[in-house]
């Protein structure tokens, strides 16, 4: 932030302050930008307290109310850091999201790639599955024989290419995807061959269950450089628990079987849990044993509610934030002893990143999401959704493939637009909530399931009250824990 601070420049505070003090610390929220500080300086304090107060003072006048009260750094560079973390104005524009609302005043934002056109297509393969997992929410309304025709591939690999974007990802979801391997196999060749025709980036990933995986699959999957999901429950007995093949016998040791064989071709491995009722309470066991794996990164999903098993094992937000921030404390510990971690890049570009910085990245906590905008999902029959996650809904269906063009939904489509125009200040729970412009309202296909409407905050709004907070507080109480959860085993070893 580059503002020009002299004596006689107008300094406003927030809309509002929200404060809690821990062991002489106070956490001082600007809920309008999203804008944060812990301190310890008194001063400080007393400062933003007065400015709340007064309202509208110049630079001279707040520094020598802050002079009053502390001499613990100059005046001028705490302004400076207030208005750097989105605390205060000067000359009515101040530092937030890119989202971030106040009458009045200039927002400066970092710049959020909020996409016209998208740069990620998943394709629905089909629906069927070697696994029969109980809490399954793709088989709910039951399996279909279709399967996505490969010339409805290679039209939206065209149209994808043909988009003004830098790049592209392709991703294969099921069903079990690998079980149409010889399709993905083709429509991969077929994309590498377009892209490359017009020297344009191409990227593709996968999300499997692993107990497909195979010798050649492995080595094709490795040979196009493919980004790995591997749905994996922990331990054998959590994973073997809910995750069955379908003689009813569990799936354990096959996808350690497939993740080794990827891993000895040098494919990172990304595991996927999802967490429930059933499995909450192990989670610092289910993860130590992927950790022992060696896989990449551990992404921790609670189950959707909905599906075979989905409304009893559905998690409330305070369960699923006692259980998570469990392991979360736990990363943190590995790492002060100097033992290596694997990352959680959920919480990493998610929670941990909206605290680091005013930049928003990971597009499910950011206003607009990614629906439509970053991404679109092609269902077997070539139905066009926002997310993967609407598949099958027909309130979230903008098209087919077979009838109109990706660009054209982008450009034009009601359901696209109203994804767009969704905004944290327009929901009632959130428009007032600390933590606004942190989670924005979560994800918007969760809250119409629960709610069964857009405009209404996530089903685990207490979850994203918690963490936030208390993240900020870890790191304070045991510095290094943020770059800990990263793998970077950042703390010092305990003596």
């Amino acid at each position: 932030m580059r503002l020009q601070i002299t004596p006689e420049s107008i300094i406003r505070p927030s809309d509002r302050y929200v404060t809690e003090a821990r062991d002489g610390l106070t956490l001082v929220v600007a809920p309008a930008t999203g804008g944060w500080v812990l301190t310890g300086n008194l001063g400080e304090i007393a400062l933003l307290d007065w400015l709340s107060a007064s309202g509208v003072v110049t630079v001279k006048q707040a520094s020598a109310c802050y002079e009053r009260d502390s001499r613990q750094q100059d005046a001028v560079d705490v302004i400076k850091k207030l208005l750097q973390r989105g605390l205060i104005s000067l000359d009515d524009t101040v530092v937030g999201t890119s989202s971030s609302r106040m009458d009045g005043v200039t927002i400066i934002a970092p710049r959020t790639d909020h996409n016209t056109y998208p740069v990620l297509a998943i394709f629905h393969m089909h629906n069927w599955c070697n696994l029969a997992c109980t809490y399954c929410y793709t088989i709910e309304d039951g399996v279909s024989k279709k399967r996505l025709p490969l010339e409805y591939m290679e039209r939206v690999v065209d149209e994808m290419r043909d988009l003004p974007t830098r790049s592209s990802t392709f991703e294969f979801h099921g069903g079990e995807p690998t079980m149409a391997m010889s399709d993905i196999q083709k429509i991969t060749e077929y994309a590498s061959r377009q892209y490359a025709q017009v020297d344009k980036k191409i990227a593709f990933s996968i999300q499997t269950n692993g107990y497909n995986l195979r010798e050649n699959i492995c080595d094709f999957l490795a040979e196009h450089n493919f980004v790995v999901r591997v749905s994996l429950d922990g331990t054998s007995d959590t994973h073997d628990d809910f995750r069955l093949d379908q003689r009813g016998k569990g799936s354990h040791s096959g996808v350690v079987k497939g993740i080794r064989r990827l891993q000895m071709r040098g494919v990172p491995v990304h595991a996927v849990c999802v967490v429930h009722e059933g499995n909450r309470q192990r989670m610092v066991e289910m993860y130590d044993a992927m950790n022992k794996l060696n896989v990449a990164s551990i992404r921790f999903l609670p189950v959707f509610k909905t599906g075979k098993a989905g409304n009893e094992s559905w998690l409330t937000g305070d369960k699923y934030f006692d259980s998570y921030f469990e392991v979360v404390r736990h990363i943190a510990a590995l790492g002060r002893q100097g033992k290596t971690v694997t990352p959680l890049p959920n919480l990493l570009a998610g929670e941990i990143g909206s605290l680091r910085s005013f930049r928003r990245e990971y597009m499910c906590m950011r206003n607009p999401c990614g629906a439509g905008i970053n991404m679109v999902t092609i269902d077997v029959n070539g139905d066009i959704y926002p997310c993967e996650e609407m598949v099958g809904k027909p309130e979230f269906l903008v098209g087919n493939i077979a009838k109109v063009g990706i660009r054209e939904i982008a450009e034009t489509s009601p359901i696209v637009e109203a994804l767009r125009q969704r905004h944290v200040d327009e929901i009632e729970e959130c428009s007032t909530c600390t933590w606004k412009q942190m989670c924005h309202g979560g994800c918007v296909h969760k809250s119409y399931t629960h709610f069964k409407r857009m405009d209404r905050e996530s089903e685990h709004c207490f979850y994203y009250k918690k963490i936030y907070k208390e993240l900020i507080w870890l790191e304070a109480e045991q510095p290094g824990s943020w770059a800990a959860i990263e793998g970077q085993s950042a703390l010092k070893p305990s003596p």
